[in-house]
């Protein structure tokens, strides 16, 4: 179903944030099965690049060269599909 290369993923947080920390652990058991190397990014570190782009949408998955962003709500499933783009 995926590609045997490491995929590159961007996930988008912050901290204290609950959902973020639902849609972390969804990621890690999907990293059992996909090899992947993940950026995590705390949009609130640099609120001038990131923040008005994710403020409202945290937690968002992103692969490079994805048409797409994954935002929450979303399952293994989805997290799935997405990964085997």
């Amino acid at each position: 179903m995926y590609n045997t290369g490491m995929k590159n993923v961007t996930f988008y947080t912050k901290l204290d944030c609950g959902l973020c920390d639902k849609a972390y652990s969804l990621l890690m058991q999907v990293a059992y099965d996909v090899p992947m190397e993940i950026d995590v990014v705390d949009i609130t570190h640099d609120l001038d690049k990131f923040g008005l782009q994710y403020a409202f949408r945290i937690p968002v998955i992103a692969i490079p060269n994805a048409d797409t962003e994954l935002e929450w709500p979303f399952t293994i499933d989805d997290l799935e599909s997405y990964l085997s783009q």
